[in-house]
């Protein structure tokens, strides 16, 4: 359910409508107001719409770079599962032939078992 909350940002106060709790929108504003303080200061006028522009490309930018990092994280993670799975299927068989192994030596056994108890009778 959305809601409105109140910030303010570069001395300006705003209404936003918003799923999120007061304090999660609280901290988005704070955020941007922070980039805008850092880039303009404490001047007012026409260089704030200017200068938002401006923030809104770095946030931009801050949010393609977390994405192509997030996705390279991503892709470095699933090349590794499939390492794992690969190991783990080389691994499996392995286990399968020695178990068949294993099984083949006990028949082999017990039938030279049954042969040397008939030749002794």
């Amino acid at each position: 359910m959305k809601r409105t909350v109140q910030v303010e940002i570069a001395g300006h106060r705003l209404s936003i409508k918003s799923d999120e709790g007061e304090e999660y929108v609280g901290q988005l504003a704070h955020y941007v107001d922070a980039h805008l303080r850092e880039l303009i200061g404490n001047r007012r006028g026409p260089n704030l719409q200017r200068a938002a522009l401006l923030v809104a490309i770095q946030i931009a930018d801050e949010l393609f770079r977390e994405k192509d990092l997030h996705q390279r994280f991503r892709s470095q993670v699933a090349q590794k599962i499939e390492v794992f799975e690969e190991a783990l299927t080389h691994h499996e068989s392995h286990l399968d032939k020695l178990a068949k192994a294993e099984v083949e030596a006990y028949k082999a056994h017990h039938e030279r078992s049954k042969k040397s108890k008939s030749d002794e009778a």
